[in-house]
């Protein structure tokens, strides 16, 4: 599933990166980073970084929350908030437009500062719910990596240790990948082996190095 749709073909330099639970984002995003040795930013750390006790999204949290999701430590009790995000959308729309703001400027504070780097060509940025929150207008393309419904369900059920149930409602908080992969720039398909995704990745590198302005590596 290798398509450039819409593509814009000039300083290509920030690049998102999303697609579903388990579809193999940070894998494929590894790939790349070794490939054209841009730099990366994960949505989900910055999200764990401003949680931690005391900091933006932590004050932010327990302003509107209180003590109510808090250890005696003061972080916040990841596994009870994870049953809560999954099972009560209203609640999980509450958290997102407390956290994702704080996040969003953050990413584009990184970008703008490692861009202006000599040694940057491009930046890789790991979004999860990047359709979801509506930030196609931080980058210059937007990669989908796609697996098939149940080769997700497959892989986070052993990843994270949980039933099919638990498993079918984490992926139902999701866009339907099959909707994101329409949205994309570029797909990669990631249903298949390690080989079948790296030749996938190797002809987005190219097309990289063709169209926009990364340097090829050497």
């Amino acid at each position: 599933m290798n398509s450039q749709k819409n593509s814009r073909a000039a300083d290509i330099r920030k690049i998102g990166l999303t697609g579903g639970m388990a579809s193999g984002k940070s894998q494929t995003a590894e790939l790349l980073l070794k490939m054209i040795g841009g730099k990366h930013i994960d949505a989900d750390q910055v999200c764990r970084q401003i949680l931690e006790p005391h900091g933006l999204g932590w004050q932010a949290f327990t302003h509107v929350f209180g003590q109510d999701y808090l250890l005696a430590d003061q972080s916040i009790n990841r596994p009870k908030l994870r049953e809560m995000i999954f099972s009560d959308a209203p609640f999980r729309e509450q958290v997102n437009s407390i956290i994702h703001p704080i996040v969003r400027e953050y990413i584009v504070n990184q970008m703008e500062i490692l861009l202006k780097r000599p040694d940057c060509s491009s930046v890789i940025v790991e979004v999860p719910l990047l359709y979801e929150v509506h930030w196609e207008d931080l980058f210059d393309l937007v990669v989908v990596v796609y697996a098939d419904n149940e080769t997700c369900l497959r892989r986070l059920m052993i990843r994270d240790g949980i039933d099919e149930g638990q498993a079918r409602k984490a992926l139902e908080c999701q866009m339907d990948l099959s909707e994101k992969a329409l949205r994309a720039d570029h797909v990669i398909d990631n249903s298949g082996s390690m080989l079948d995704t790296q030749s996938q990745v190797e002809q987005f590198v190219l097309f990289l190095q063709n169209n926009g302005n990364l340097r090829k590596k050497t």
